[in-house]
């Protein structure tokens, strides 16, 4: 089976592809991920999904939004973390947060994607191949 990172960006729209991912297919998302790490000196979070395998060519996709947002606190809402939370509550999803390293600390980011993929796997939160 392949798994893989599918980056789709930092942005508001990006954010907002992610959350439509998820609520036209919610029956094959399995999981809702929150990786804190920081970056260039702040604290950022990556928000991902991971979805069951395609049925044809048994590929797993983890669709994530990369270090875009600041890192929500007890001080600095974020609306954006707020909403992903809504999102998992509405469809009784419990959302996975890790701290990881920045992806800058990595010479490719494919590299970066396949040590959280190995992260995940260790844990138990993708299957193996």
């Amino acid at each position: 089976m392949g798994q893989r990172f599918i980056q789709l960006g930092e942005g508001y729209s990006d954010f907002f592809e992610l959350v439509t991912l998820i609520e036209h297919m919610p029956q094959r998302v399995m999981h809702l991920y929150a990786f804190h790490t920081k970056k260039d000196g702040e604290d950022r979070t990556s928000l991902a999904a991971s979805f069951q395998p395609t049925k044809q060519g048994n590929f797993q996709p983890i669709y994530i939004c990369l270090e875009g947002i600041p890192r929500p606190n007890d001080v600095d809402k974020n609306v954006r973390y707020e909403q992903f939370q809504e999102l998992a509550e509405k469809y009784q999803l419990q959302i996975v947060e890790m701290e990881v390293p920045s992806s800058d600390q990595y010479h490719e980011l494919t590299l970066y994607f396949n040590q959280l993929i190995s992260i995940l796997r260790l844990n138990h939160l993708l299957p193996p191949l």
